[in-house]
């Protein structure tokens, strides 16, 4: 039996236990999907903005003037439409207007998803066409959730005509402005929004490639789903032929892994945790997680050997490097951190599109936006949107907690899930911003990398985190997630929970003492959990 086939045994067997042998039962989304980003669109309704941080709890310092500012204006970027062709934008390029072809009015917050281009880069090759299409659950810069599948029916005749919210990237993206793209079949209408990783190295026709030695040479790395081939809005690029991979081949072969997109939320305050904050809660607490069989360890910078802590992984050091790599390697826009494209085929890029495309402005009037001695337009998107998850709050638990729930969280520590969910760190004593500094952050997660088994297993190895290795992920918001694990394979947090005892998971003897308690403190727990 191969490695794959192993696999896919073991994620059957979890499933199995946690359909028969728990009576637990999911509540769902907490508020219900009425409340969240996709409920409201489907209403014609705005999604709710990220909401900026909170004062600070400690000295009740809150952002000042230039902190806001920014933020607001990383939510005008972060929402902006990207087409292809530098010049093709229908409105003056970073502008937060867009004309409602209704009234003709300017709206400078419009329903999302919007359906007028305001900015220019998207890349050839991409997963994405703006950056709230992957975060919008519970609200802009959430994690991944539903759309309206039809924005400009709704923009064009009213709350009425929009069809149900669904995964926009079973329609909306890949067939936006005419884009002539297929849908592979783990692209779900109702299910979790997916990035694709090869596992090895394919060739043009999707055959695997060999080493001098006959071994199947890794790969790791993401392959967009989305060409631009078909593309209607760029008349740059007529001669375009590119072609998709054949996802569908890679899926026969077990060549894929996947990732579903994370909270953008509160990733101010993680940026801002020290290294020492990190391994004294590991310190801590290594007795009594060595007793339980818990290890974990960081996933470290290549460079200067400091904790990275971002992405499922923990691969990327910092929300900067992660705002300069998603801006590339999710919509293919080149910047000063990735300056180079995926895809260089001239026939599909035009031949008046600069490369690196999203840089600092140099420009010295603001017909585009791009103004120098404009101090909203000097920076670069990418790096506007690290201002953006700078100064978002965190996610906000329920504030008024069932009973269960309550002593759910108990139980949640008693049991020895807070050795890994670490429920709170500070942040550093000193920075340039008050309102981040020397607080505390309620993000349920000790940063550190653990081995979670066979069956939750995705073979990609990142820095030192290895192929059965994950980044414990951040509980707080879980309770408003409608899809759960590194690859979205459940909506159910009952099953996403004993999904983690799989075969040579650290987690083994937690979820043994969680199954060994009565129905009415598990049912507790995960009650706890949703109220996150």
């Amino acid at each position: 039996m191969n490695l794959r086939a192993s696999l896919g045994m073991a994620i059957a067997f979890s499933t199995l236990i946690a359909s028969t042998s728990f009576a637990q039962v999911d509540p769902g989304v907490r508020g219900g999907l009425q409340n969240t980003g996709g409920g409201l669109q489907a209403q014609g309704k705005k999604i709710p903005h990220p909401p900026l941080i909170s004062p600070n709890p400690v000295t009740g310092a809150t952002v000042n003037d230039n902190e806001k500012v920014s933020f607001f204006e990383g939510i005008n970027r972060a929402g902006q439409l990207e087409s292809t062709c530098d010049q093709c934008a229908m409105v003056t390029d970073g502008s937060p207007a867009v004309t409602n072809p209704i009234n003709g009015l300017k709206e400078a917050d419009p329903i999302f998803p919007q359906f007028t281009t305001n900015s220019n880069g998207l890349g050839a090759r991409h997963n994405a066409d703006q950056c709230f299409a992957c975060h919008a659950q519970p609200q802009l810069g959430g994690a991944g959730g539903f759309l309206v599948p039809n924005p400009v029916d709704v923009a064009r005749n009213g709350p009425a005509a929009a069809k149900p919210p669904e995964n926009p990237q079973f329609n909306l993206i890949p067939h936006r402005f005419g884009k002539q793209n297929i849908v592979p079949s783990f692209q779900q209408q109702f299910g979790p929004i997916r990035e694709v990783r090869f596992l090895f190295q394919v060739d043009a026709n999707g055959n695997f490639l060999h080493d001098i030695n006959g071994q199947l040479i890794p790969d790791g790395g993401v392959h967009q789903l989305w060409v631009v081939t078909g593309i209607q809005n760029d008349p740059t690029i007529p001669g375009c032929a590119l072609v998709q991979p054949d996802f569908q081949k890679q899926v026969a072969q077990n060549n894929v892994a996947f990732r579903i997109p994370l909270s953008m939320s509160g990733l101010g305050l993680i940026d801002s945790i020290q290294d020492r904050e990190i391994l004294a809660h590991q310190d801590a607490t290594k007795d009594q997680r060595a007793e339980l069989g818990i290890a974990g360890h960081p996933n470290r910078s290549g460079n200067d050997g400091t904790i990275t802590r971002f992405g499922w992984k923990a691969q990327n050091k910092s929300i900067t490097m992660f705002a300069g790599e998603a801006y590339n390697v999710e919509m293919g826009i080149t910047n000063e951190l990735f300056p180079q494209a995926k895809e260089e085929d001239p026939n599909c890029n035009g031949p008046e599109k600069p490369e690196p495309n999203d840089v600092t402005r140099t420009a010295k009037n603001d017909s585009f936006n791009q103004a120098f001695d404009n101090p909203l337009h000097i920076l670069a998107d990418w790096m506007q949107f690290q201002i953006l998850m700078r100064f978002t709050d965190a996610p906000q638990p329920d504030p008024h907690p069932s009973a269960s729930a309550v002593r759910g969280g108990q139980l949640f520590g008693s049991i020895g899930c807070a050795f890994c969910h670490t429920p709170t760190m500070q942040t550093a004593p000193t920075l340039l911003s008050p309102v981040l500094q020397n607080r505390p952050v309620n993000l349920f997660s000790d940063l550190l990398v653990h081995d979670m088994g066979q069956g939750l297993a995705d073979g990609v190895t990142q820095g030192l985190a290895g192929g059965r290795e994950f980044r414990t992920t951040p509980l707080w918001g879980v309770g408003q997630r409608i899809f759960f694990l590194h690859d979205g394979r459940t909506n159910d947090i009952v099953q996403a929970v004993n999904l983690h005892d799989s075969l040579g998971s650290e987690a083994h003897n937690v979820i043994k003492a969680f199954a060994k308690l009565p129905v009415s403190d598990r049912q507790a727990i995960i009650d706890f959990l949703r109220s996150l």
